[in-house]
């Protein structure tokens, strides 16, 4: 009984050492072929880009209302966390 234990326990361990052993051999890959390249990022179409600021905007004002799209942001994410 005590010999069967044994080989199954030797059984389950040996998928384990395998595993570990293939982790160890990608690990002498040199970190500049194993890192995947950045993706291009294509240009925006003409229609997708924001149109220049009216003479009549006032650079206050402009920051005044990223600030505000900002804290708008935090607040659904807040809320978006709390669900």
């Amino acid at each position: 009984m005590g010999n069967e234990k044994s080989i199954k326990l030797q059984l389950m361990l040996l998928p384990l050492a395998l595993l570990l052993g293939a982790c160890s051999a990608q690990s002498t890959i040199s970190p500049a072929v194993s890192q995947p390249k950045a993706a291009a990022i294509p240009a925006l179409p003409p229609q997708a880009r924001q149109q220049p600021a009216q003479q009549w905007c006032l650079p206050t004002c402009s920051s005044a209302l990223t600030n505000e799209r900002a804290s708008w942001q935090q607040m659904l994410i807040k809320a978006g966390a709390g669900e």
